[in-house]
């Protein structure tokens, strides 16, 4: 199987599986600081290959814990984040059949230390052409808006890569998401992503936007995601506003 025919065969998988678009980013874009100890210790990487999943059910959104907080939980993960984690798999394995490496890498979010293995969906997504960042600091479909979930595989096989599309969202004259930030994180100038992480709760499983189901499920704040006048948000959850 030839590089065209192997890349038809993972972009089958769009719509026929749990990721509803597939594209393909070139290495070269990345550098060697960015793709830290994964480009050391997975050996040659020529191509990645990004994900997503249109988020359409709130149930999508609802992050479960096996403990009752981030740092003690063995799993912590998104529903619709595991539900594209299945198609990486298959796209593993279709490579790995066809004689080349794979490895499903993980997002680097909010930075931190000592990256191991950590890819920057949005900035592979906009290389393969899944959408363009938008002044909420995440990936905006041209029909969907922000209600995507990302994932990557990397790999040796030299697949032929994916262009930018042609597509700005209209952020300059909105600000919707700037005003509707509960904690001030967004701003012309950026995001303030210490701010933000501390207020969604994301590391401690807990914080003042955030919506406990139950001692191991919660939905993380939306509000940027949800004043995005770009696709349509799902319904809410009706659910006890808690912090504890």
């Amino acid at each position: 199987m030839n590089a065209n025919e192997l890349t038809v065969s993972i972009k089958s998988l769009a719509g026929a599986s749990t990721a509803d678009l597939v594209g393909i980013a070139s290495r070269s874009a990345f550098t060697a600081e960015e793709l830290g100890e994964l480009g050391e210790k997975f050996g040659t990487i020529r191509s990645i290959v990004v994900l997503a999943l249109h988020i359409v059910d709130p149930i999508q959104t609802v992050r479960f814990y096996s403990g009752q907080v981030y740092r003690d939980s063995a799993i912590a993960v998104f529903f619709g984040d595991a539900m594209l984690r299945h198609t990486c798999w298959q796209v593993a394995e279709i490579l790995r059949q066809a004689g080349f490496q794979a490895a499903i890498p993980r997002n680097l979010r909010y930075g931190g230390e000592g990256p191991t293995h950590k890819v920057s969906y949005k900035k592979a997504a906009v290389l393969a052409g899944l959408g363009a960042l938008g002044n909420n600091q995440l990936l905006i479909h041209p029909d969907w808006g922000p209600w995507l979930y990302l994932r990557t595989v990397v790999t040796d096989a030299p697949l032929p890569p994916d262009a930018p599309i042609s597509f700005s969202p209209p952020c300059d004259d909105c600000g919707r998401c700037f005003d509707a930030c509960p904690c001030g994180a967004l701003s012309a100038v950026g995001i303030d992503r210490k701010v933000c992480a501390e207020r969604v709760g994301y590391r401690e499983g807990r914080g003042p936007t955030v919506l406990r189901l139950s001692p191991h499920g919660q939905i993380n704040c939306e509000e940027c995601m949800r004043a995005c006048p770009i696709g349509t948000a799902p319904p809410r959850l009706e659910v006890q506003h808690s912090t504890r």
